[in-house]
Protein backbone atom coordinates (compact mmCIF):
# COMPACT_ATOMS: atom_id res chain seq x y z
CA UNK A 1 0.00 0.00 0.00
CA UNK A 2 1.45 3.33 -1.27
CA UNK A 3 2.25 5.86 1.54
CA UNK A 4 -0.63 8.44 0.58
CA UNK A 5 -3.28 9.20 2.76
CA UNK A 6 -6.15 11.25 3.09
CA UNK A 7 -6.32 13.34 5.77
CA UNK A 8 -9.47 15.50 6.05
CA UNK A 9 -9.26 18.10 3.37
CA UNK A 10 -6.18 17.33 1.88
CA UNK A 11 -2.98 14.21 1.16
CA UNK A 12 -0.16 13.17 2.61
CA UNK A 13 2.19 11.57 0.38
CA UNK A 14 5.55 10.30 1.19
CA UNK A 15 7.54 10.27 -2.15
CA UNK A 16 10.89 9.15 -3.70
CA UNK A 17 12.45 10.65 -6.65
CA UNK A 18 15.94 10.15 -8.16
CA UNK A 19 18.53 12.91 -9.28
CA UNK A 20 20.12 10.61 -12.02
CA UNK A 21 22.79 11.56 -14.57
CA UNK A 22 23.46 10.20 -17.39
CA UNK A 23 26.26 10.55 -20.32
CA UNK A 24 24.14 13.47 -21.67
CA UNK A 25 22.56 15.43 -19.35
CA UNK A 26 20.34 14.45 -16.48
CA UNK A 27 16.54 12.17 -16.86
CA UNK A 28 13.51 12.93 -16.21
CA UNK A 29 10.33 11.92 -16.47
CA UNK A 30 7.89 14.36 -18.74
CA UNK A 31 4.24 14.73 -17.69
CA UNK A 32 2.69 14.78 -21.22
CA UNK A 33 -0.75 16.13 -20.63
CA UNK A 34 0.40 18.34 -17.64
CA UNK A 35 3.73 19.21 -19.59
CA UNK A 36 6.02 19.32 -16.44
CA UNK A 37 8.98 17.19 -15.22
CA UNK A 38 9.38 15.54 -12.38
CA UNK A 39 12.60 12.90 -11.00
CA UNK A 40 11.97 9.56 -12.08
CA UNK A 41 10.39 7.86 -8.33
CA UNK A 42 7.00 7.69 -6.96
CA UNK A 43 5.58 6.94 -3.87
CA UNK A 44 7.03 4.89 -0.72
CA UNK A 45 4.84 1.86 0.40
CA UNK A 46 4.35 1.44 3.73
CA UNK A 47 6.50 -0.32 5.98
CA UNK A 48 9.57 0.13 2.75
CA UNK A 49 12.48 2.43 3.06
CA UNK A 50 12.91 5.35 1.40
CA UNK A 51 16.23 3.54 0.24
CA UNK A 52 14.14 0.64 -0.86
CA UNK A 53 11.55 2.39 -2.87
CA UNK A 54 13.63 4.50 -5.04
CA UNK A 55 15.84 1.68 -6.10
CA UNK A 56 12.27 -0.04 -6.78
CA UNK A 57 11.01 2.67 -8.51
CA UNK A 58 13.91 3.21 -10.88
CA UNK A 59 13.76 -1.18 -11.60
CA UNK A 60 10.12 -0.20 -12.11
CA UNK A 61 10.16 2.70 -14.96
CA UNK A 62 14.10 2.16 -15.84
CA UNK A 63 14.11 -1.63 -16.04
CA UNK A 64 17.35 -1.81 -14.28
CA UNK A 65 19.41 -1.98 -10.49
CA UNK A 66 21.08 0.49 -8.91
CA UNK A 67 22.45 -0.22 -5.68
CA UNK A 68 24.89 2.62 -5.99
CA UNK A 69 22.47 5.38 -4.83
CA UNK A 70 22.98 8.44 -2.71
CA UNK A 71 21.01 10.36 0.00
CA UNK A 72 21.19 14.44 -1.10
CA UNK A 73 18.44 15.77 0.60
CA UNK A 74 14.48 15.56 1.86
CA UNK A 75 12.09 18.28 0.09
CA UNK A 76 8.73 19.08 2.07
CA UNK A 77 6.48 20.36 -0.55
CA UNK A 78 2.82 22.00 0.20
CA UNK A 79 0.64 22.38 -2.90
CA UNK A 80 -3.24 22.35 -4.61
CA UNK A 81 -3.84 19.49 -7.38
CA UNK A 82 -7.27 19.33 -8.71
CA UNK A 83 -8.85 21.22 -5.43
CA UNK A 84 -6.73 19.29 -3.09
CA UNK A 85 -4.43 20.55 -0.45
CA UNK A 86 -0.83 17.95 -0.82
CA UNK A 87 1.69 17.90 1.64
CA UNK A 88 4.26 15.91 0.41
CA UNK A 89 7.49 14.54 2.03
CA UNK A 90 9.78 13.65 -0.71
CA UNK A 91 13.50 11.77 -0.07
CA UNK A 92 15.83 12.84 -2.74
CA UNK A 93 18.68 10.67 -3.92
CA UNK A 94 20.92 10.54 -6.76
CA UNK A 95 22.47 8.27 -9.31
CA UNK A 96 24.50 8.13 -12.43
CA UNK A 97 23.71 5.89 -15.27
CA UNK A 98 26.84 4.35 -16.91
CA UNK A 99 24.79 5.00 -20.31
CA UNK A 100 22.57 6.88 -21.86
CA UNK A 101 18.50 6.99 -21.50
CA UNK A 102 18.09 6.21 -24.99
CA UNK A 103 20.29 3.05 -24.61
CA UNK A 104 17.84 1.60 -21.94
CA UNK A 105 14.66 -0.66 -23.31
CA UNK A 106 12.07 1.83 -21.61
CA UNK A 107 8.40 0.36 -22.55
CA UNK A 108 6.22 3.94 -24.34
CA UNK A 109 3.76 5.36 -21.37
CA UNK A 110 1.15 6.76 -22.99
CA UNK A 111 1.36 9.46 -20.72
CA UNK A 112 5.20 10.14 -19.24
CA UNK A 113 7.98 10.55 -21.52
CA UNK A 114 11.59 9.80 -20.09
CA UNK A 115 13.85 12.90 -21.01
CA UNK A 116 17.22 13.44 -20.51
CA UNK A 117 17.77 17.29 -20.53
CA UNK A 118 21.31 19.21 -20.38
CA UNK A 119 22.52 20.63 -17.89
CA UNK A 120 22.32 24.31 -19.27
CA UNK A 121 18.36 23.80 -20.64
CA UNK A 122 17.58 22.66 -16.84
CA UNK A 123 16.68 26.63 -16.09
CA UNK A 124 14.12 26.63 -18.80
CA UNK A 125 12.51 23.34 -18.24
CA UNK A 126 9.19 23.17 -15.53
CA UNK A 127 10.46 20.89 -13.38
CA UNK A 128 8.65 19.94 -10.37
CA UNK A 129 8.99 20.62 -7.40
CA UNK A 130 11.06 23.63 -8.05
CA UNK A 131 13.39 23.06 -5.54
CA UNK A 132 15.07 20.40 -7.68
CA UNK A 133 16.20 22.85 -10.28
CA UNK A 134 18.53 24.48 -7.27
CA UNK A 135 19.83 20.96 -6.12
CA UNK A 136 20.89 20.60 -9.31
CA UNK A 137 22.46 23.61 -10.63
CA UNK A 138 23.93 23.95 -7.24
CA UNK A 139 22.61 27.55 -6.13
CA UNK A 140 21.64 26.73 -3.15
CA UNK A 141 24.25 24.62 -0.24
CA UNK A 142 22.50 21.02 -0.16
CA UNK A 143 21.14 20.43 3.07
CA UNK A 144 18.82 17.86 4.63
CA UNK A 145 15.54 19.30 4.19
CA UNK A 146 13.99 21.93 2.26
CA UNK A 147 9.98 23.65 3.22
CA UNK A 148 8.52 24.49 -0.31
CA UNK A 149 4.78 25.82 -0.48
CA UNK A 150 3.49 26.77 -3.84
CA UNK A 151 1.83 30.00 -3.86
CA UNK A 152 -0.17 28.96 -6.64
CA UNK A 153 1.74 30.91 -9.64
Amino acid sequence: MDLSIKSGDGMLNIRVGAIIKDKNGYCFHYDKQRRFYALIGGRVKYYESSDAAIKREIKEELGIECNNIKFVSTIQNFFEYAGTSYHEISFIYEFTLETSLEDLDIPSDPKVDYVSVKLPDIDSINLLPEKVKDIILETVDVQPLFIHHDKGK
